[in-house]
This record gives structure tokens, C-alpha cells and sequence, in this order.
């Protein structure tokens, strides 16, 4: 019989589908806490970096994939998922240097014993450094937009990375335009 912390482990890594999709929203929406907002999404992108790196590594014999991801294992926490993915070169230097930023901000969120937000000072710094990334073929220009706000561009640039590591693993991606028209989505390597 599984124990209770098996049980919540398996919780944890029971994958999203379509239907979680609302209370995401709801979750990540405008008036969200910023705390709440940035530990959900941060998962979110964590979770896309182990799919691709799933995808790279096939399937695994069983049990094998567990002892990768397990609290010991070599790929157990986000560091290790950003450092493996950028040694595989499934993501480049721009999207290693935005995970660490990334995980940086998410770490602030998680362990801050003082209330923090996206405009507290030092947070807004390491979101001001993250790099906005083309997710469209062909390519487009990036506007990096320096005076887009802390949260906006965290939240912006997690889902360029969250995009192109789905469409890495081979699943069709759906993306419009402004104008309506559908987009094709980068499916290489990160930048």
C-alpha cells in the first residue's frame, strides 16, 4: 500500500490536461496574489522543462524514471532539470540564463519571510534581466519592451518557454496572430 507521501508525490506529478485549464486561468488571472501567481506558473514551466526532457531521454525502463526525478535523483529539482536541459542543448544560453532567473524569483516567492510582490525592487531587477524569445516560424522580431512591467514580462516569458518546450516534444501547438490567422510554432532548440 502506498503511503501518505507517495500518495501526494503522485498528486504532484499527475499530469495537467485541457479541463485544468480554467481554474488556471482563474488562477494566474490579473488579480492573482503574486506570490500564488508566480509559484503556479514557475511549476508550470518546471513541468514543460521535464517533458522535454522526457522526450529526449524516451522511455525509460520502469521505475527508472522515478529514481531520475525522486528527491536524490539527478534530476530532481529545477536546477538540476535547467542544467541537464542546457547540457543536452535542448535550450540555449538565452533560455538557460531566463530558467535561472526564473527559478531565482520563484525561490524569492516560495522562502521570502517578508511580503514581496513583482514591484519589490530586487525582484523586479533579476525579472528585468529575463529575455523575450521568438516562438514563431518564421521568426519574428522581438520587442523586448524595457518598460514592460515585472510581472508581465516574467509571466511572458515563461510562456514563450513553456510553448517551445511543448512544441519540442513534438505536440501540436495552437497560436494566433493578432489578426486571427494561426501561427506555426518554433519546434528547435531554445535559444
Amino acid at each position: 500500500m502506498a503511503s501518505n507521501f507517495h500518495k501526494l508525490r503522485k498528486l504532484t506529478n499527475q499530469p495537467a490536461t485541457a479541463e485544468h485549464q480554467e481554474e488556471y486561468d482563474k488562477q494566474t488571472a490579473a488579480k492573482a496574489d503574486d506570490r500564488g501567481f508566480c509559484l503556479l506558473i514557475s511549476a508550470l514551466v518546471e513541468n514543460a522543462l521535464e517533458q522535454a526532457l522526457d522526450h529526449l531521454m524516451g522511455k525509460l525502463p520502469e521505475g527508472v524514471r522515478e529514481a531520475v526525478y525522486r528527491d536524490d535523483g539527478p534530476l530532481a529539482t529545477f536546477a538540476q532539470k535547467i542544467t541537464m536541459a542546457h547540457a543536452l542543448e535542448i535550450i540555449g544560453p538565452v533560455t538557460y540564463a531566463n530558467l535561472r532567473n526564473i527559478r531565482q524569483v520563484r525561490n524569492a516567492f516560495a522562502h521570502a519571510k517578508v511580503p514581496i510582490n513583482f514591484k519589490t525592487a530586487e525582484v523586479a531587477a533579476v525579472c528585468s534581466d529575463l529575455q523575450r524569445i521568438n516562438i514563431f516560424n518564421p521568426p519574428q522580431g522581438v520587442d523586448q519592451e524595457p518598460t514592460l512591467p515585472a510581472r508581465a514580462r516574467f509571466e511572458n516569458v515563461c510562456h514563450q518557454i513553456m510553448v517551445r518546450l511543448v512544441s519540442y516534444t513534438g505536440h501540436d501547438v495552437q497560436f494566433k496572430k493578432g489578426d486571427g490567422t494561426p501561427a506555426k510554432i518554433l519546434k528547435t532548440v531554445l535559444p
